[in-house]
């Protein structure tokens, strides 16, 4: 996947966009950034590869689309309840983690058993986010795989 990143870095925005258009099957958003849509095929690939959303997270955001798509209104407890839902996901093995921290980025790759970080394994993502800040934090809340 890291490749992946380094490659889609040195396109140019317009080549970003058919690379949008080829995988989302759908234009881009009309001023979106490159750095936007690097994210977001990013994701896409790595979804696509490891898996996507979990189950109840899909049947959530398939309401909120019927929702929608039949023109109901969507109440603020409906998007509670999905949010809910869905701030915390399963992290599966292969699954890189990115996070740029004080100008450097960090990169953490999920194992079968715990996380490799700068090519130490470790048992837990709050152990690598306090190797990196030097304090004790919450891993997932570190690395943005729960709100």
């Amino acid at each position: 996947m890291q490749e992946t990143i380094e490659q889609l870095q040195h396109l140019s925005r317009e080549e970003l966009i058919k690379k949008w258009k080829k995988l989302f099957k759908t234009n881009s958003p009309q001023h979106a950034r490159k750095e936007f849509l690097i994210k977001h095929i990013v994701w896409e690939l790595q979804a696509k590869k490891q898996g996507g959303y979990t189950s109840q997270t899909q049947k959530q955001l398939d309401k909120l689309a019927d929702k929608l798509a039949s023109k109901q209104e969507v109440s603020k407890n409906d998007i509670k309840e999905t949010t809910k839902q869905t701030s915390t996901f399963e992290i599966k093995p292969g699954t890189m983690l990115i996070r740029e921290y004080k100008g450097e980025k960090q990169e953490v790759i999920a194992l079968e058993k715990g996380f490799e970080y700068q090519n130490r394994q470790y048992k837990s993502l709050s152990g690598i986010a306090k190797e990196i800040t030097g304090t004790q934090w919450n891993g997932k809340l570190f690395f943005g795989v729960k709100k």
